[in-house]
This record gives structure tokens, sequence and C-alpha cells, in this order.
């Protein structure tokens, strides 16, 4: 499912504003994205909403993208567009619209491992496909609720799909996921965070933000925090990293409980990334 919503553009045309892409969570729709399309709104940004369906996630968790993909090139109407297949081409359709539309620049908003799924596939694009020259264009990169540390196991998923879909859904998509070979879940999960923690895409000196809760049950706040340091000293200046811990907020739920708190990291992380001189800037 890909969903796309732009904001209204009051003194400038669409394609002066810079965009942000909404990369939703496991079960998400787009109007439970509209708060974060009004608070980018208010920044002067247009938002770009995608979300991956719940089948797509869970091929996800035994396939990702690889440096071997030398070319993927355009969508082909008679190419596979399975959910086996959809991250990719999801983030094909995105950067294809980012490449028509050319905004002054772009930044990824990230919800969840969903989220984090695309942006491994709009990554690997980006800094690895000759069709593709936007990397001056990604300003920036933000972290909700994410990534979530699921194990190298399904268990997590199966929790997190509870809240997809009706029973039938859920049922077929659980049956779905425990289908899964339990060697190929491990050796992914352990290229999905080891991708994340040692990010060799050349996208390592982006700066990051990471909104993150300390009780949330699906992105547990002990392995954010050990891959948030891990980050700091990874990339060339601390600074370019920054984190914002809530307390008590559910997981993908921190602007809903800390409407202010929230807007005022986003606004100041922006502002860090476009700023001239804002890596001399204090993280948060």
């Amino acid at each position: 499912m890909v969903n796309i919503i732009t904001s209204t553009c009051r003194s400038t045309t669409r394609n002066e504003r810079p965009i942000v892409i909404l990369a939703g969570w496991l079960g998400c729709h787009s109007k439970n994205l509209q708060r974060y399309v009004q608070m980018y709104d208010r920044l002067g940004y247009t938002s770009l909403i995608r979300i991956a369906s719940p089948a797509s996630v869970i091929h996800a968790m035994i396939n990702g993208p690889t440096t071997t993909d030398t070319d993927i090139g355009d969508v082909d109407d008679n190419d596979d567009n399975s959910s086996s297949s959809e991250m990719k081409h999801i983030a094909i359709n995105t950067l294809q619209h980012i490449q028509q539309v050319q905004p002054p620049h772009f930044i990824v908003h990230i919800f969840s491992n969903n989220g984090c799924f695309l942006w491994e596939w709009i990554r690997h694009m980006i800094f690895h496909q000759s069709s593709y020259n936007l990397q001056n264009k990604l300003l920036g990169i933000i972290f909700d609720s994410a990534p979530a540390y699921f194990h190298g196991k399904v268990d997590g998923l199966q929790s997190a799909l509870e809240y997809v879909g009706d029973k039938e859904q859920r049922d077929k998509l659980i049956k779905l996921a425990r289908s899964l070979d339990a060697n190929r879940v491990k050796c992914r999960h352990n290229e999905f965070w080891n991708g994340l923690c040692n990010d060799t895409y050349g996208s390592e000196n982006i700066p990051q933000l990471y909104l993150y809760s300390d009780c949330d049950k699906l992105a547990n706040v002990k392995y954010l925090e050990e891959l948030i340091a891990y980050r700091r000293q990874q990339m060339s200046g601390k600074e370019r990293v920054w984190s914002r811990k809530f307390v008590g907020s559910s997981h993908c739920g921190h602007l809903k409980k800390y409407p202010a708190e929230y807007e005022e990291s986003v606004g100041n992380f922006l502002e860090f990334c476009t700023a001239a001189n804002g890596f001399r800037r204090s993280r948060l």
C-alpha cells in the first residue's frame, strides 16, 4: 500500500518547499499520519506518505537490499509487484517522485521497523544506484520508535500484528510470519541491525534524530540507546546524532502525548540540518 499526501502550500509553490518522506509503521494508514503532515506544514515541509503493506514487512524480515544490485532501474509494468518486492517498488517510486519534483532538499522520517525496512531500500538506491543523483538533497533522517531490535525472531512482529486489520487478516499474517525460516530471519536481523549501526552506504555523516520512549514494548530502550551511543562514536562529529527520550509514551505515540516537545525537537533538528553553521550547534 502506497499513500501520497502533499500539504497545502500557502506561500510557495510545491517544488520550492522541501519534502519529508513519512515512512509509516506496520498497520498504519494515511489518516494516522495527519498530525505529522500538519506539523511539517507548519515547519514549511511538504509531506510524502509511504506505507508498505503488512505482508511486505514480513517478507522484509528475510529479504533486504544488497550491494550486488548494481542497477535496479525503473519499475516495469511486467515486473513482480508482489509483497516480496513491494519495499523496492515503493522506494523506486518515491525517489522518482523526488527527482520529478526537484525540491531544494528532503528528509526521511521513519516510523518503527516498517519505516526502517523502506529506508534500507531508499538508502541503497541513493548511494548505490547509477540512476539516482540525490545524495546532496538528503539532509537528515529521523527515527521515531526505531529501529526495533527483534532478536532474530518473529515474536515481536507477531505482537505488532495484533494491531493490524481484522482477525482473519491477522491470522493469515501470523501464519505467514511463522512460516519464515528461522535461520534466514536470524541472519537478516543481524544484517538489518548491523547496517543501521555501521552505516557504510555513504549516508554515515547525514544528521540523525532518534525519538523514542522509556517504556516502548516494541522498540526496547536499552538496544536503542546502545545504538545511539555507537552511532555517536562512529560518526564524524557527535553533534550529528541527536536524541530525545520521552517518558511514558507508546510506540509511535510520542507526538500525540507530547505535541509541543516533539515539534520543538523536530524543528530544532531541521534548523541544524539546514543551517550553514549547523555542525557547530549542540545536539538535544
